[in-house]
């Protein structure tokens, strides 16, 4: 009988230890740590991406149907005219390249960073003409794009390198959904909303990961430098730029 229970307890003890190594696998929930904030002279800035090297940022603006180059201080350091109107998003294809959507008219540009035009392709979605697209990012892992809807639905669209649609998925975590960047490091997506004033972590397919609440009005602009640790929003409203580290 002594020898039963000596097995029972040798077995309750390697239970726990496997259980307590599971949990301290477990990776530890991120935190965002405000850093700072600098206005910028851009009206309604709408969309953020770093530059290709990291020395500044690409942002646009609904307002004026320009795209903005900035430096790390947020000054604006020139700017790039498109032809379309209701610009929401930009995002970074590689050192020459650049692609922005226009929400209204639910369509993907790409341009080089001289303004020249290189491809365009209209996206067949329906809905309300000022609840149509509002996020771009771009996966130089698969070649990809993800596009979001804003609202009524929201949406998390991909798609190839031909901008051909090729996967779409609802979003039902937020009321809406208004600026995407695409993680390469750990190959997620971080996303906002504007309404709920969320950062919102997902992976590829838009399931659910993490929020965070900031204070932040109308975040229209979202991304995250290569090393993970810095996250960068644009305010449409305060015309303003922040900083976070990323603990």
């Amino acid at each position: 009988m002594k020898n039963n229970f000596q097995t029972v307890n040798l077995m309750l003890v390697a239970v726990l230890i496997i259980f307590g190594c599971k949990e301290k696998l477990q990776p530890p929930k991120e935190r965002l740590t405000y850093i700072g904030a600098r206005t910028i002279s851009v009206p309604e800035p709408s969309g953020l991406d770093l530059t290709f090297n990291e020395r500044g940022f690409w942002t646009v603006s609904d307002e004026t149907s320009k795209v903005y180059k900035l430096d790390n201080d947020g000054n604006v350091v020139n700017t790039v005219n498109i032809d379309g109107f209701d610009i929401e998003a930009v995002t970074v294809v590689n050192n020459t390249t650049l692609a922005i959507v226009l929400e209204r008219t639910r369509e993907v540009v790409l341009l080089d960073t001289s303004g020249n035009e290189l491809a365009r392709k209209k996206l067949n979605l329906e809905g309300e003409e000022n609840s149509g697209l509002e996020g771009i990012t771009y996966s130089p892992k698969s070649g990809h794009f993800y596009l979001l809807n804003e609202k009524k639905p929201s949406l998390l669209m991909e798609l190839n390198e031909d901008l051909e649609m090729i996967k779409i998925d609802t979003l039902t975590f937020s009321k809406d959904v208004s600026g995407i960047h695409y993680d390469e490091t750990n190959d997620i997506l971080w996303m906002l909303s504007d309404e709920d004033q969320l950062v919102i972590k997902t992976d590829i397919n838009g399931n659910l990961l993490e929020k965070f609440n900031i204070t932040i009005v109308q975040p229209e602009g979202i991304t995250l430098d290569r090393s993970g640790k810095k996250l960068y929003i644009v305010s449409d409203n305060k015309e303003t730029l922040y900083t976070y580290k990323v603990n």
